[in-house]
């Protein structure tokens, strides 16, 4: 496997799925607690990562296996590279055993920190990564994709990065994660868009369900509860006031969204209608952060 088939089916530009929460789960921690230590954080950031590497890579290892990803259901390399670059299954599964080996390293460290807890959200993290594309009922093919992704990846991981600067885990992190959750299940509801037609025949998604426009409401709507949920947080003072700049970025997100559209979706429009899915969150996540941010250097040197 070259180097630049290694990148693909990586799938760096997913990663923000678990970047975002661990850099939120900590800088909160620094907001409320001024508690930070940087191997912890690097700790959290690589196994993150780890296991969203592992998931990339064992979802396009089931969707090949199984038949679903094949000449006429995908477009582009970014699609499914084993589809065009012939990779040989054994190089796949290595590189998921390596994937596991090196992810256990960070992982240990943080159990050696954290105990029990951190055991407890590890294992259910990878569980739910292995689970989401293979087992029996793999939950992909499900219209639960969607919540287990979000509270996996948005919830899970923003807690662990919390729970690891403070030692404990409050309402608040709850709170404040939830935009998180909404976010990246608005990822997994936009690949299921994309993937309608290729899904009809063996997944039960919330898109073959709904349907396109339907499902197109639902990705909006969830933006629209994001900033609801920022409006709630600052008023049970979860966050600081300051946080309703975020609303300065309504723009800037409305004009990404603008592109998800009935008429723009399909399997070979998938890679930018993803792209730019997955580019609204981080608009409105770097708000989110750079907010936080100043309010964590005006206390310290204000």
């Amino acid at each position: 496997m070259t180097k630049k088939q290694l990148f693909t089916i990586l799938d760096p530009k997913t990663w923000s799925a678990s970047i975002i929460p661990v850099f939120i789960g900590t800088l909160y921690s620094i907001y409320r607690t001024g508690n930070f230590r940087l191997d912890l954080f690097l700790a959290v950031l690589l196994s993150a990562v780890g296991v969203q590497c592992f998931a990339n890579v064992i979802n396009d290892y089931s969707d090949f296996i199984d038949g679903l990803d094949t000449p006429e259901t995908v477009y582009d390399r970014e699609g499914s590279i084993m589809v065009f670059d012939n990779i040989p299954l054994i190089q796949v599964k290595k590189l998921m055993v390596y994937l596991v080996i090196c992810t256990l390293f960070p992982a240990s460290y943080l159990l050696f920190h954290g105990g029990l807890t951190v055991a407890v959200i590890g294992i259910i993290g990878f569980l739910v990564a292995f689970l989401y594309s293979s087992g029996p009922l793999p939950i992909s093919k499900t219209f639960l994709g969607e919540l287990f992704s979000g509270v996996t990846m948005g919830g899970l991981i923003t807690w662990l990065a919390y729970y690891i600067q403070t030692g404990y885990i409050d309402t608040n992190i709850i709170l404040i994660s939830i935009p998180l959750i909404i976010y990246i299940g608005s990822i997994l509801l936009t690949n299921g868009l994309c993937d309608i037609e290729k899904d009809q025949a063996s997944r039960v998604t919330i898109p073959v369900l709904m349907g396109r426009e339907r499902s197109i409401d639902i990705l909006k709507f969830a933006y629209i509860t994001m900033y609801v949920f920022i409006l709630l947080s600052i008023a049970l003072k979860s966050l600081p006031v300051s946080m309703v700049l975020i609303f300065v970025s309504i723009p800037l997100v409305v004009k990404k969204l603008k592109f998800i559209v009935v008429e723009n979706i399909s399997m070979k429009n998938r890679s930018n209608i993803m792209g730019t899915s997955v580019l609204s969150g981080i608009i409105f996540f770097t708000f989110y952060m750079i907010i936080i941010l100043g309010e964590i250097l005006r206390s310290e040197f204000l």
